[in-house]
């Protein structure tokens, strides 16, 4: 490489690393990077079972495993594993496209996938899939260095182009073994790069054409234009000169056999684990999901809206410049149908899979990315040479590019929106509010990992249910189970749709527990609910008419102390004259003496599993709720009022007595004294 491009080369390698460093433990952990982290703490035998339960091979695993034992299994040591691979994939992409086209469309290319959001994205996450990319494009280059394309599928030795000299044995060799070994490592990373194999064979496949083509032209092409070398005629010259693609066939299918058959254990052990994973996403049609492939390949999942879509159309735009061929050349013919194949394929096989069993998701399509990059590259680098009035319009693009680029980053940096389920935060709360007696329970068994690594205080863990599917009378009594402690309890809720879509766990807490608070970090839900204790008070009668259609007959609350780490406990009984028109919340707030809420819970009835528009007139629904004292309330009296607002507006009801006498929009329940 010249001087200019080394320079430039190590600017992307250093921008690279920096975007991918930078806030790299800002955010907490996820529940996959959980999993990623407890199964690489474990030996290499239970990595190999656990990882088969988890759907994914083990290679990252046993890398993570090895990489923690060194560098320790904080945030952003377990995560800087991942950066190393993101910033190669950089170098590599660039290594790729001069080999394919020229340093300039390497250089190009090699700031592309600096910047790429979705790289970046995947290169600071403490999972596998940056990884597949990385050993896709290691095997792919090998690739190249294999078939010497560019040397033997090359114009007439008049070309004024210049001919390097071929690949010697050894290192064909050498690619061989690398080629081998990069794509079964990808393999032994993620089950999608499948999608490689099939990306190599098609691949290969076109390159036979070619040789097929020009072995039987280039005899009667070079009759006419090469000069006869001394004692030899031009026609054997020729044939000497064009290896005969029957060998490189050969080797070829030599190489498909051992990566199928070093693959073939462990499908064999695993594989059967595919045929019983759900459906991960929504149906789709072909074009959605290319355009959803072209929007995360141009500005990635930290970006939508009318941005994304200016951005992604000149993504498009580019990309279909880089696809045009210059001239005839059959190594630029073999590079852009490589590139094409290599960036279409996972996404029609992600489309053919998904007709039975819908599998979208961004980060298995990653592996395509490098070659769109690439294209993208080529793209820019055309404009830059063909007509003049293009010439300046990609200095346009580019800073285009580069402004919505950076918004997507920031994004990806800053905004809560596109962060990850933050559970260093809910664990934090935890941590902070609750007793040794307290328990966590979590509704999907699949969290266990991430919240044992925050949970610092090694607080009971109840993962529930133990069954999929969850069987409705057995977790039913595990609840119970968890109850009969005599602790708050601290749920946390995640993809319930998918580990207890009857709600069985939370409709039992919410009827035999007393729900005090609900709060999200991210798509995770933390949910407080005080246990009955033996200091609740009496059932008092109250009879008071709420609205139009709502008595509440009685209510029993708790005794008259607490202290802060309680729930306090409080139960309505509602009975419904008619059903409601309308749906209400209740209010459940803790006053001081000068009306400051300290603690309050606004719900639908029955921790919102019942709103009052189901209600049937006659009906008696039993109602709990719970007010977290947390710690730092300062002692003192304190009261207890109620009351019910409509859902659509907030507009309070009125309330009034049995007499009918008007008490106005809420009722004081009595008092409380915190100590």
């Amino acid at each position: 490489m010249s001087f200019k491009n080394c320079f430039w080369l190590l600017v992307a390698i250093l921008v690279a690393f920096a975007l991918r460093v930078y806030r790299l433990d800002a955010q907490s952990l996820w529940n996959d990077e959980g999993t990623s982290i407890a199964l690489a703490s474990l030996n290499l035998d239970a990595i190999i079972n656990g990882a088969a339960r988890d759907i994914h091979p083990p290679l990252y695993y046993y890398l993570l495993s090895n990489w923690l034992s060194v560098i320790g299994n904080s945030e952003f040591a377990a995560r800087f594993l991942s950066v190393i691979a993101g910033v190669l994939l950089a170098a590599i992409t660039l290594r790729i496209a001069q080999k394919l086209f020229d340093e300039e469309v390497g250089i190009i290319a090699a700031f592309l996938a600096a910047f790429s959001p979705l790289l970046i994205y995947y290169s600071q996450e403490t999972r596998m899939y940056i990884w597949m990319a990385l050993w896709s494009a290691v095997a792919a280059l090998a690739l190249f260095r294999i078939s010497d394309f560019r040397f033997r599928i090359s114009d007439f030795p008049i070309s004024t182009r210049s001919a390097r000299p071929p690949v010697s044995n050894a290192h064909r060799a050498i690619a061989w073994l690398v080629f081998v070994l990069a794509t079964i490592a990808a393999l032994y990373t993620h089950y999608f790069a499948v999608t490689l194999v099939l990306v190599e064979n098609l691949a290969f496949g076109f390159w036979v054409w070619l040789a097929w083509q020009k072995r039987s032209s280039v005899v009667a092409s070079r009759l006419s234009f090469t000069p006869f070398r001394a004692g030899v005629n031009s026609a054997q010259q020729s044939q000497s000169e064009i290896r005969n693609p029957k060998s490189e066939i050969v080797l070829w299918l030599i190489g498909q056999l051992v990566i199928g058959l070093a693959f073939l254990p462990w499908f064999l052990f695993a594989g059967n684990q595919l045929t019983a994973w759900p459906a991960i996403s929504e149906p789709f049609d072909l074009p959605t999901l290319l355009w959803r492939g072209l929007n995360i390949f141009s500005v990635g999942i930290t970006l939508d809206g009318a941005l994304a879509a200016i951005l992604a159309a000149a993504f498009a735009f580019l990309f279909l410049v880089g696809v045009l061929p210059r001239r005839r050349d059959d190594q630029e013919r073999w590079a852009i149908a490589l590139l094409l194949i290599w960036t279409l394929a996972p996404i029609l096989f992600m489309f053919v899979v998904s007709l039975s069993r819908p599998a979208y998701n961004p980060k298995f399509l990653l592996l395509a990315l490098p070659p769109f990059l690439i294209l993208v590259s080529r793209g820019v680098s055309q404009l830059k040479t063909t007509h003049y009035a293009l010439r300046t319009t990609h200095y346009a693009l580019g800073i285009l590019i580069l402004v919505f680029t950076l918004f997507s980053l920031s994004n990806l940096y800053h905004n809560p929106r596109y962060a990850r389920d933050d559970y260093r935060a809910l664990l934090a709360t935890i941590n902070i509010t609750a007793r040794a007696t307290d328990a966590i329970l979590i509704d999907a068994p699949g969290q266990a990992d991430v919240v044992r690594y925050y949970n610092r205080r090694a607080l009971a863990l109840y993962p529930l249910p133990r069954m999929r599917p969850p069987d409705a009378a057995a977790t039913r009594a595990d609840v119970d189970q968890v109850l009969s402690r005599g602790g708050n309890v601290y749920a946390i809720y995640w993809a319930t749709e998918q580990s207890d879509p009857q709600k069985i766990i939370e409709t039992k807490l919410a009827e035999s527990a007393f729900p005090a608070r609900e709060e999200w970090f991210g798509n995770v839900q933390l949910a407080v609910y005080g246990n009955a204790g033996t200091t609740r008070g009496e059932l008092k009668t109250i009879q008071l008419r709420v609205g139009e259609e709502i008595i509440l007959q009685d209510y029993r609350n708790d005794a008259a102390r607490a202290n802060a780490g309680d729930v306090l406990t409080l139960t309505l009984n509602w009975r419904a004259d008619a059903t409601p028109a309308a749906r209400y919340k209740v209010f459940v707030h803790l006053l001081e003496a000068n009306d400051r809420i300290v603690a309050q819970r606004d719900a639908e009835p029955v921790s919102n599993l019942r709103p009052t528009t189901t209600w049937r007139a006659g009906e008696t629904i039993a109602d709990n709720y719970g007010l977290l004292i947390e710690p730092g309330i300062a002692p003192g009296e304190y009261r207890i009022e109620i009351g019910m607002y409509r859902a659509d507006s907030g507009e309070r009801l009125t309330m009034r007595a049995r007499d009918g006498s008007l008490i106005g929009d809420h009722f004081v329940l009595g008092a409380m004294r915190i100590e």
